[in-house]
């Protein structure tokens, strides 16, 4: 062979592998090559490398580069080094005190947080039946009751709520609720229909009493009872009435010259309430339906015209709650720890939710998903959630433990 057929050999050669370099430049990775992992040394910001690095690989072909690892598009660069800086910015874990001494490492799927921090403001919460409270506000703990899970929105019974401080209102209308719809949801029963009204140091219960259970078989007696309310060490309510009409009769006087008491005549003995001689005796932790609560220390119980207002207290820290991310008077704030709504997982929590309208937030736990459902949901660049919410919307989810497996208290009770 010639010298002049060898060079054209030669030429034609490498010529074919520039243009094959250039092609695979442009067009990406070859095919079964994978882009590299966000969080790859490779995916990091150009101008980190280092410069030894940097003059290496303009030194090579562009052939020989892509051999070593795959050559990305500037946009696409570009794209994963935003998105690896949000990510970060995604995984800052809002502690509050009360979780920063038991914090895990970060997982894609785990935050690390074995509790999710909870902040309310000025909203009225509701369970089932319109059994409910209103919140002025409260810090809490949602703490699920197997470690290690995420709180189960669809279950309330698998979770706690541990409330570090704030205050609360159990209003006239509430105390109707849970008593007719919850604590008396069982036959026989020895109470008829409860209304309550409060004043100034001062709870008014009417109701109809059958004694002993059966007399007479149906209603009851119209029965009265005034008195107030106290809190004791242990964070038991106690209502005593210093006046008990029947027919607008005193007989509290009546009853105590023969020997008999309220819990003789009319016995009453639920979970987290009793009847004990002439007082009612209230558990708060047990006497609402799940999720059931956690109470340190209760300040104090007033009675007003407004209701029964509660002040908490806790040994753990209640400091470290940063304010929520959009300003608004009515809202409730999950921070840090891991939810599960539906089918999905919240992990590393923050959720706002607060009302589509200038109301007051009326938040519903057993009818969350028709709630939700009628709402929005948006995204901050920051990770946050704001779910906007009605007050007001259609319960197409009249069974209310299809999701959760909650058995009716009626059917578990004696």
């Amino acid at each position: 062979m010639s010298l002049l057929a060898v060079a054209l050999l030669l030429l034609t050669t490498s010529g074919a592998g520039l243009a094959q370099g250039q092609m695979r430049k442009s067009l990406g990775p070859e095919p079964g090559r994978l882009a590299p992992a966000l969080n790859d040394e490779e995916s990091q910001d150009p101008d980190e490398q280092d410069p030894d690095e940097k003059d290496e690989d303009t030194a090579q072909s562009p052939a020989d580069v892509n051999d070593k690892k795959t050559v990305q598009p500037k946009v696409v660069t570009a794209q994963q080094q935003r998105y690896a800086t949000l990510r970060r910015t995604w995984s800052q874990r809002l502690l509050p005190d009360a979780l920063k001494s038991d914090v895990g490492p970060f997982t894609l799927r785990d935050s690390g947080v074995r509790a999710i921090a909870l902040q309310a403001k000025n909203v009225e919460f509701f369970m089932d039946k319109n059994v409910g409270y209103y919140v002025d506000n409260l810090r809490a703990l949602l703490i699920p009751r197997n470690a290690g899970e995420p709180v189960n929105f669809d279950d309330p019974e698998q979770f706690d709520i541990h409330i570090l401080s704030g205050e609360l209102v159990v209003r006239p209308q509430d105390l109707d609720a849970l008593f007719n719809n919850y604590l008396l949801d069982y036959q026989p029963r020895s109470l008829s229909r409860v209304t309550n009204k409060t004043s100034k140091d001062r709870l008014t219960v009417e109701v109809g009493a059958r004694l002993f259970e059966f007399i007479p078989p149906v209603g009851g007696l119209p029965t009265t009872l005034e008195g107030p309310i106290t809190v004791t060490d242990d964070n038991k309510l106690v209502y005593t009435p210093t006046q008990v009409k029947q027919f607008g009769m005193p007989v509290k006087a009546l009853l105590s010259g023969v020997g008999l008491d309220l819990a003789t005549l009319t016995p009453f003995d639920r979970e987290g309430i009793k009847l004990e001689k002439d007082k009612l005796i209230m558990d708060p932790e047990r006497i609402f339906p799940p999720p059931h609560v956690r109470i340190d220390h209760i300040d104090s119980a007033t009675l007003s015209d407004a209701g029964l207002t509660l002040k908490f207290s806790s040994d753990t820290s209640s400091a470290g709650f940063s304010d929520p991310p959009v300003a608004t008077d009515s809202y409730i704030w999950l921070q840090a720890g891991d939810a599960r709504f539906y089918s999905t997982l919240l992990v590393n929590a923050n959720l706002q939710l607060m009302s589509d309208s200038d109301e007051r937030l009326k938040f519903n736990l057993y009818h969350y998903r028709a709630q939700s459902a009628a709402g929005t949901i948006s995204a901050q660049m920051d990770g946050a959630l704001i779910v906007r919410v009605p007050n007001q919307f259609k319960i197409d989810d009249g069974d209310i433990h299809q999701y959760s497996g909650l058995t009716p208290r009626s059917s578990t009770s004696d």
